[in-house]
């Protein structure tokens, strides 16, 4: 745990450094659907939702393509066992380092990965409330996300892409988040 706050710390020090050798960065509306679990077996798929900001520091110091960005979402991911369904829902902070390959003036494609940080704000199982002592479940959600996806006329953006968290959303219990996203996203 102690090793995976110092990559996110150090991953916040990069972004912060690398912005004195950017270009002005822009934001972007992004909204989309999750399909989230956890890694344990009889459990299934909960389909939810994220939207927020996202801004982007495109930095050609390093090379042509090369870019970082940071997002504030809002995030409803779950998962059902049995006959309980979890809802808890984020803030999802994710910080991806990435790559776009611009295929001609309309079209590019990019791929990234980077940490991100989730904070539980609310969210109710079985009725009850998912972050209490009665159910136990954490607030705090650390993985690593990978994300493809492509750009249309520099203004619009979808891409696919995993949240794999590292750490488990309850004691005692070895089940680690794992989330799909499907992402749109339009340039403001």
């Amino acid at each position: 745990m102690k090793k995976f706050y110092s990559v996110f710390f150090a991953a916040v020090l990069t972004v912060v450094s690398f912005s004195a050798q950017a270009a002005t960065p822009y934001w972007e509306a992004v909204a989309g659907l999750n399909f989230s679990t956890i890694n344990r077996s009889g459990v299934n798929f909960r389909p939810g939702f994220h939207a927020g900001i996202r801004g982007t520091m495109e930095i050609p110091t390093v090379t042509d393509g090369f870019y970082v960005n940071a997002a504030a979402m809002f995030s409803l991911r779950g998962f059902k066992a049995d006959s309980v369904t979890f809802n808890p829902f984020y803030l999802d902070i994710p910080i991806h380092a990435g790559y776009k390959y611009e295929m001609d003036e309309r079209f590019t494609v990019f791929a990234e990965a980077g940490p991100y940080l989730g904070v539980g704000l609310f969210g109710k199982a079985g009725g009850f409330n998912l972050f209490s002592d009665v159910v136990g479940y954490h607030r705090v959600d650390l993985g690593l996300g990978l994300h493809l996806g492509a750009e249309f006329n520099k203004r619009f953006a979808v891409s696919l892409g995993g949240d794999f968290g590292f750490l488990n959303v309850a004691d005692g219990i070895h089940s680690k988040p794992r989330n799909i996203r499907v992402t749109v996203g339009y340039r403001l």
